[in-house]
């Protein structure tokens, strides 16, 4: 560490009360392929089908709304990681920057992201895989995809950072192949026989394509996930927003050009949507049907080994999420906010995570678990707005940029107000406009769970009076 970045302060976190226990290895482009590995670059195959009969016949323009949207969040994220470089991501933003308890419960709801996306890859790896080895049954293909990724965890975060800009080079290079392939094939004549076309931006109504924008937010949670490795990371102040703006436009970039020349090879979607099967697939339907049946085995390869990234990372960010909170005693600490002494990882929460993972993904459909999945985000990321808002304007607690120094308990004026004001309060609202826009069977579940995490809290903090010594600042 340099001796500038001693004088910023840039990675002790004694300050917050806690040891360095987790080995900080990761840079600025291991941090962006980790966050664009969790959003997996070949993401549009996993709820491609489900965005298109929820929005009524439009992909792409779901996904570049959501994409906009998180561009917003992202801003807060930036901000908030500067003033709280720690493991936990919304728990820590919210739970430091406005209140503790609401911290927790941000916390406790985003946490059923880190469980259920895992869940949803795992599930959609088992349907691909199962195109080409029919006679192997499900729960043996979940079992591979859910379990035996997971479990690499324990072995580091090292390993991941090694392995994932590699992997990722490989999923950009399937994803747009595959698109070159598509237009190929329609330029050809197939489909809708022309490159140029509004047919990738038809939806039924705006209610829907609304609908279909919440669901899409399930593919951009990876610039979210870089947050929870804030004690893992040598320059985390510096390197993490630069790794959430690259995530986001990047994978923004390839989800709309996914989506746009899928549609192109089949204008007759309709046909084809009562069969769950094709739904769940779409993207290989479409891959065979423009470069025949070797290329699509070669989708499900490489898909089926993006997953499997995918599954590495989320279980890895899940499980610093969890660590977290049981480092507070929010959670059980002798068993969420143990780290296996060889390894430098949070076993119990990883093997916690797989286990979860691999029961949900026997026990549920897709269809509900994608929508679930984006009501702990988006009320995650509603509450992490606020709380810049509340961190700068209400506690006049916040630091100032890096360019300035980091001083404490800054006071923003002129152009920055619309960094600390302005901005969060557009993202609170695109948020808010999109959580009432999400499936209400997902609505319902969500808000039992939030529920039930506000009674354990009580509990927990004996009425909400009772902290650990770590969050009462």
């Amino acid at each position: 560490m340099s001796m500038q970045e001693e004088r910023l302060n840039l990675t002790d976190i004694s300050k917050y009360g806690y040891q360095q226990e987790l080995d900080r290895t990761m840079n600025v482009w291991q941090l962006t392929a980790f966050g664009l590995n969790y959003m997996v670059p070949i993401a549009p195959a996993i709820i491609f089908g489900l965005l298109l009969q929820t929005s009524g016949g439009s992909v792409s323009l779901p996904y570049f709304l959501a994409g906009v949207a998180m561009l917003f969040t992202a801003f807060s994220y930036s901000v908030m990681v500067r003033n709280f470089p720690l493991a936990g991501s919304v728990y820590s933003y919210v739970g430091r920057g406005w209140n503790p308890q609401l911290g927790f419960i941000a916390g406790w709801v985003l946490a059923l992201d880190y469980i259920l996306i895992p869940t949803v890859t795992a599930s959609s790896s088992a349907y691909f895989a199962q195109q080409y080895f029919s006679e192997v049954p499900y729960w043996v293909l979940l079992a591979i995809f859910a379990v035996g990724t997971g479990l690499l965890n324990l072995f580091g975060v090292e390993l991941i950072s090694k392995m994932g800009l590699g992997l990722l080079i490989l999923g950009e290079f399937v994803v747009w192949l595959s698109i070159l392939i598509w237009a190929h094939a329609v330029h050809g004549g197939m489909g809708t026989g022309t490159l140029i076309s509004s047919e990738p931006f038809h939806f039924s109504h705006f209610s829907a394509l609304a609908s279909a924008t919440s669901l899409a937010i399930f593919s951009f949670l990876g610039f979210d996930a870089i947050t929870t490795l804030a004690e893992e990371t040598k320059r985390p102040k510096r390197d993490i927003p630069k790794a959430i703006y690259w995530c986001i436009g990047i994978g923004t970039l390839t989800m709309v050009a996914c989506g746009y020349f899928g549609m192109l090879v089949i204008p007759d979607w309709q046909s084809h949507m009562n069969d769950e099967t094709w739904v769940n697939t779409i993207l290989f339907q479409v891959s065979k049907m423009t470069g025949g049946e070797g290329f699509g085995i070669f989708f499900t390869a490489g898909y089926l080994t993006e997953l499997a990234v995918f599954n590495l990372v989320a279980t890895a960010a899940g499980a610093r999420l969890l660590y977290g909170m049981g480092r507070d005693n929010l959670l059980p600490k002798s068993i969420f906010a143990k780290v296996n002494k060889k390894w430098k990882t949070p076993h119990w929460s990883i093997l916690i995570i797989v286990t979860i993972e691999f029961i949900l993904g026997l026990s549920s459909n897709m269809a509900t678990l994608s929508n679930l999945v984006n009501y702990g985000a988006l009320f995650g990321f509603a509450a992490l707005n606020l709380s810049v808002v509340w961190l700068y304007y209400v506690k006049k607690k916040g630091e100032s940029s890096l360019n300035q120094g980091s001083i404490p308990n800054w006071k923003p004026t002129g152009a920055s107000h619309l960094r600390y004001l302005v901005l969060p309060l557009i993202g609170f609202l695109i948020i808010l406009y999109v959580w009432i826009s999400m499936d209400k069977l997902a609505q319902i579940i969500g808000t039992a769970w939030l529920v039930l995490g506000i009674i354990y809290l009580a509990v927990k903090t004996k009425g909400f009076r009772k902290l650990p010594p770590q969050l009462k600042l």
